[in-house]
């Protein structure tokens, strides 16, 4: 198993650096100096997907030989695969990377001439700080004041990317264990549509980012009695346990909800497949790739120097305020291991995560 959830930026990074600066002694004797580099990220401007890219960029432009423009393009649609193939089809040229939800977990299972070749990017690592929780809205059965009030009822209907989504589908996977009708709206593009159909009265809840609870929610609907945050995920710790995130600790970690409603511990298909995604998806939230083909001076160029941006004091500093903690940053080595776990998933959980899309799509 591979658990993140101890693994921060500061426990990686001084073997990162010194893995990097012995495989690339020649890396940085590529200039951009008056060149731009865009970095392509798949979800609508305003969202955690586009904060994480915009403040890795500013610190990225300033590690890199020439000092580059750096800017940051939103390239949204396609349950988030429009972004992802925008890099893919990128020239190898250095000049685009993508900082990208990928969703690793669940495009494994599309047909195979649909499925993202991710082990094919030149990979340079992954970001994870934004753990989910669902966001209900007080209006939700009727009305409700208590997260103890919503375990009451009925149904509801909730909002996400896609059914292939992992936050979406631990969402799914919840209700149901709490006993709780549900339907699925998708071909949402980011926070920001998900929070404007809430407000809409077209969705119920959805599962937001620890990011917008932070810089949007928490002292906005959720101050104002208009939302609530219901429970939220964790990551796996090296026992397998899911453990809180402590950006979210004013919110119940599922687990604990769960055991409050109903008397004891989540167990069973239901929970394994919330851990899967704890364990595969949310450690690394966004894969951050150059196309595939990029030349290995250039790619050895950029995992240095993204080493050093994510190492440095003014990401360090930015991540805290935006993310409301330190992120989970994994380099080139760590980030291959991910996705090569990912392409490995058992065929009996591919089966289970089949047939929750398959409800989910209804």
């Amino acid at each position: 198993m591979f658990t993140m959830a101890n693994m921060t930026i500061r426990g990686v990074a001084a073997a990162a650096t010194l893995a990097l600066m012995a495989s690339a002694a020649s890396a940085q004797v590529i200039d951009l100096d008056g060149k731009t580099v865009t970095v392509v990220h798949n979800a609508s401007p305003g969202g955690a997907t586009g904060l994480g890219a915009q403040i890795a960029a500013d610190a990225w432009a300033k590690t890199m030989a020439g000092n580059p423009t750096m800017v940051v393009q939103s390239v949204a649609g396609g349950a988030l695969a429009k972004g992802i193939n925008h890099v893919m089809s990128a020239r190898p040229d250095g000049l685009t990377v993508g900082w990208v939800a990928w969703q690793g977990s669940t495009r494994i299972l599309d047909p195979e001439p649909l499925q993202i070749p991710f082990q094919d990017f030149g990979l340079i690592g992954g970001v994870g700080g934004a753990n989910f929780f669902l966001h209900a809205s007080t209006a939700v059965g009727g009305g409700i004041k208590t997260r103890e009030d919503f375990a009451e009822i009925d149904s509801m209907t909730f909002g996400g990317f896609s059914a292939k989504s992992g936050p979406s589908m631990q969402t799914a996977a919840a209700l149901d264990l709490l006993g709780i009708e549900w339907s699925f709206a998708s071909g949402f593009a980011g926070d920001g549509p998900l929070s404007a159909a809430l407000a809409r009265g077209e969705l119920d809840g959805y599962p937001a980012t620890g990011v917008v609870y932070n810089n949007q929610l928490r002292d906005g609907s959720i101050a104002e009695g208009k939302s609530l945050g219901v429970f939220h995920f964790g990551l796996l710790d090296d026992d397998g346990n899911m453990v809180a995130d402590p950006v979210l600790a004013e919110i119940p970690i599922f687990p604990d909800y769960y055991e409050a409603i109903k008397g004891e511990a989540p167990s069973g298909e239901l929970w394994d497949m919330i851990n899967f995604h704890a364990n595969v998806s949310a450690p690394v939230n966004w894969l951050v790739v150059a196309p595939p083909g990029t030349p290995d001076e250039h790619l050895a160029m950029l995992r240095e120097t993204f080493v050093e941006a994510m190492t440095s004091p003014e990401f360090l500093e930015n991540a805290e305020r935006v993310f409301g903690g330190p992120p989970n940053v994994v380099f080139a080595d760590e980030v291959t291991d991910i996705v090569n776990e990912v392409q490995n998933t058992p065929e009996d959980m591919r089966e289970k995560l089949r047939a929750m899309i398959d409800r989910m799509d209804g």
